[in-house]
This record gives structure tokens, C-alpha cells and sequence, in this order.
């Protein structure tokens, strides 16, 4: 038992780091040829790289539905939103000494993002996702993006760019499908890996995806924070965050409908809602109070994670 364990672990491990390499060279691909086409770099961020760096999710996700293991995809989506607001983007915080608003987010379009990365916490208070939610989840997160569209236009110019670059696109391309089948053969092993620990440990890959998978699939994101900080990029790592956790919306409404019936959550389902709740409420007063999030708010914020794992924790042992 305990070498079959040392390797499904090891073998965990060793995903990760492929699910880092793998979207590591997707997300760098495609922001060259963004830089190259000379695309708005905040809706850049926002939505392709918030889109590209939730690959591991999407990967990870498409073979748990494929294999009916709904719940993992559900705490994967879910747990990355909480790791997004209350770790990353705090840690960017701390380790940059705080981090301002992009001149681009004004409080209205703040709110609404926020509403939105919310939502799927609120219509899984119930301990279930419908059909009809997964759409709802998809049409807030399409109001999103039209949103930002009337501000940036973007399509034209990545028209303009297939058209007049054509040559480079063809080995970008061949990077990025390397990128996204080194993630799909990780993630696999990930999905196979969750399952066991949760059989051996007797507990729902629920939990397991909610706090060990949703970590791992956000190494692309934490990466990002000291490159950004090295680079005094950081509100674009900032817009590359709140798209992430946006997308995850999106993501979590698509493969709903993949699967194609309701979702059953576990219980305790409100108390999670309500730390991501308080966590989005303090986030938005901290980012608005001076246009920025200081160190000492981010601090707050990571303090509130801890009390989040905490939870999940004590919820895990009492279910033993």
C-alpha cells in the first residue's frame, strides 16, 4: 500500500509540473504572437490569457466529465476561484508590495466582473448545478465580454494579424498544440491520481479537487506573479487573474451542459459561498478604497484562505 501511494503521489507531483511546462509554453506562445499583432494588452490579458492559463482546468475537467466524475470538475472550477482571489492575487500583493487597479477597470466594470466570478458559488449554494444555471452561467460571462468589447475592440485586429502573418502562424501553432497535449496526457493521470487518494483516504474527490486540484491547475497563474513583478507588469498579471477566475464561469457552464444533467454537490456548500462572498466583498472595498490592494489588504485576504482550509479540513475529519 504505501509504495502504491508514494508513486500515485509522486506521480501527482510530476503532472503538476508538466501541467506548468505545458501551459507555460501554450500561454507564452500566444502572448508573442498577441505582442507581435499589437493586440490591447489589458483585453489580451483579461480574456486570452485568462481563457489560456484555465487550459489545465479545461483539460482536466473534459476527461473527469468523460469519465462521469462530475464533482471533480465542479471543485476544480470552484476551488480555483477562491485560490484566485483569496492566494494569487494576494500573494501578488505581498510579494509586489501591492498592486494598483488597471486605469481600464472602472468601478462598474469591477463590479461586474465580480458578479460574475460569484455567480457559480451562489447557484451551487443548493448543493446542485442545472441545465438551466449552466446556461445562465454562460450568458453572464458572454454579457462580460460584450461589455468589455464596446470599450477595446479586439477581433479586428487578430483578423488583421491572421492575414498579414501567416508564415509565423504555423510553428506558433505547432507550439501551442504541444503545449495543450502535454497538458491533456497530465491531466489525465491527475483525474486517475484524485480518484484514488479519494478512495484511499475515504473521502469525495470533491474535496480533493476543491483544495489540491485547484491549486495544481493554478500554477500557470502563480508563476505569473514574478514574472510580472520582475517585469512591473503587474496589472496585467492583475487583468490576467480576474479573467482566469471569470473563465472558470464560462467553464463551468459549458461542461455542465457537456454533461448533459444536474450536478450533485456535497453538502456544506453555503459556508464555501460565504467565504468567497466575504472574500469578493473585502476585495472590491480594498481595490476601490485607493485604486489599489495594498500589502497589509492582501494579507487579510490570504488570512482568509487559511480560515477557508481550515474549514475544509475540520468538515474532511469530521466525515471520517
Amino acid at each position: 500500500m504505501v509504495p502504491t501511494i508514494a508513486l500515485h503521489a509522486a506521480l501527482y507531483f510530476a503532472c503538476f509540473i508538466l501541467v506548468w511546462f505545458g501551459s507555460g509554453l501554450v500561454v507564452s506562445t500566444v502572448s508573442t504572437l498577441a505582442r507581435s499583432w499589437k493586440l490591447p494588452s489589458f483585453l489580451l490579458s483579461f480574456f486570452l490569457l485568462g481563457i489560456l492559463t484555465s487550459l489545465p482546468e479545461i483539460t482536466i475537467s473534459t476527461i473527469a466529465i468523460l469519465n462521469d466524475d462530475p464533482v471533480i470538475m465542479a471543485g476544480n472550477m470552484l476551488g480555483g476561484v477562491i485560490i484566485i482571489f483569496l492566494g494569487v492575487i494576494p500573494l501578488l500583493g505581498i510579494v509586489g508590495n501591492g498592486v494598483r487597479m488597471p486605469q481600464q477597470l472602472d468601478k462598474k466594470l469591477l463590479l461586474l466582473t465580480l458578479l460574475v466570478v460569484v455567480a457559480p458559488a451562489f447557484l451551487t449554494a443548493d448543493q446542485k448545478l442545472a441545465q438551466w444555471e449552466a446556461i445562465y452561467l454562460i450568458l453572464l460571462y458572454s454579457s462580460l465580454f460584450i461589455f468589455f468589447s464596446f470599450k477595446q475592440p479586439l477581433w479586428e485586429k487578430v483578423k488583421n494579424g491572421l492575414v498579414h502573418k501567416k508564415k509565423k502562424l504555423s510553428l506558433l501553432v505547432l507550439k501551442i498544440i504541444a503545449g495543450i497535449l502535454t497538458l491533456v496526457a497530465a491531466s489525465h493521470q491527475i483525474v486517475r491520481s484524485t480518484l484514488y487518494f479519494a478512495d484511499v483516504l475515504a473521502i469525495s474527490p470533491f474535496f480533493v479537487s476543491l483544495i489540491v486540484v485547484s491549486l495544481g491547475t493554478n500554477i500557470p497563474e502563480i508563476s505569473i506573479i514574478f514574472r510580472s513583478v520582475l517585469n512591473h507588469k503587474k496589472d496585467i498579471a492583475l487583468a490576467d487573474y480576474l479573467g482566469s477566475a471569470s473563465a472558470n464561469t464560462l467553464l463551468l457552464g459549458i461542461f455542465t451542459l457537456m454533461y448533459g444533467k444536474t450536478i450533485q454537490l456535497p453538502n456544506h456548500f453555503f459556508q464555501r459561498f460565504a467565504f468567497l462572498a466575504l472574500g469578493l466583498v473585502l476585495f472590491f472595498f480594498f481595490a476601490r478604497s485607493r485604486n489599489s490592494l495594498s500589502r497589509n489588504e492582501s494579507a487579510i485576504l490570504v488570512a482568509l484562505y487559511l480560515g477557508f482550509i481550515c474549514f475544509e479540513m475540520f468538515f474532511i475529519a469530521q466525515m471520517q
